[in-house]
């Protein structure tokens, strides 16, 4: 099972930088999540000859100022008061709902702290809804709302809670995603569907 904290990088080794930076670029305070940017002399120039992708991935090192590069992880971190690194999750699971952040993964950790919750994943239908998918089809939504009523703050706990005997999985081995997002549309959709012609009847 995932852990429920987050993990500790530890700190920097030596010629190596790690910015924690928030949108404007700018370094986060203490205990602020914002994305992790490595710097110093072990970072390259850019990708060899693939010019489109080092200009999305790295940037000049605005703090050193001496023509390196800083490269950017996609890495949420956070600075600890003794200086550690705490991995919090990646960029790209991070969404905004009802115009606040959520971090996709960290919904799903807090589920998984529930004893009968082996595994969940949790996505965005749209601006402001979340939908978990767990295994096994052991715990209820509504138990699971109330598992997270204390552990997340309100506009992040999921709209829907779907429990599966499992969780689909792609060639590679991982969540498939997008079967459960279109299974869940298609379960919606046909009872809609059936809303409707019982009301029809």
């Amino acid at each position: 099972m995932p852990p429920s904290k987050p993990l500790s990088i530890g700190k920097p080794t030596p010629n190596n930088i790690v910015y924690v930076l928030n949108d404007d670029m700018q370094p986060c305070a203490i205990g602020e999540v914002g994305e992790m940017w490595a710097g110093g002399a072990c970072v390259t120039k850019g990708y060899l000859g693939n010019d489109a992708l080092t200009a999305e991935r790295y940037v000049p090192d605005p703090f050193l100022a001496d023509g390196s590069m800083m490269f950017r992880t996609r890495d949420l971190g956070r600075w600890t008061s003794n200086g550690e690194l705490k991995h919090i999750g990646r960029t790209d699971d991070q969404v905004k709902v009802r115009g606040f952040r959520v971090e996709l993964d960290g919904v799903s950790r807090q589920l998984e702290t529930k004893d009968d919750i082996e595994l969940a994943v949790t996505l965005k239908l749209d601006d402001r809804t979340l939908i978990s998918f767990i295994t096994p089809e052991i715990c209820t939504e509504q138990e699971g709302k109330a598992h997270l009523k204390h552990r997340l703050p309100y506009y992040s706990i999921p709209e829907h809670i779907v429990a599966l005997d499992k969780l689909p999985l792609t060639p590679r081995g991982k969540i498939d995603k997008r079967k459960l997002m279109d299974m869940f549309l298609r379960d919606q959709q046909a009872s809609v569907s059936n809303s409707q012609n019982e009301g029809a009847a």
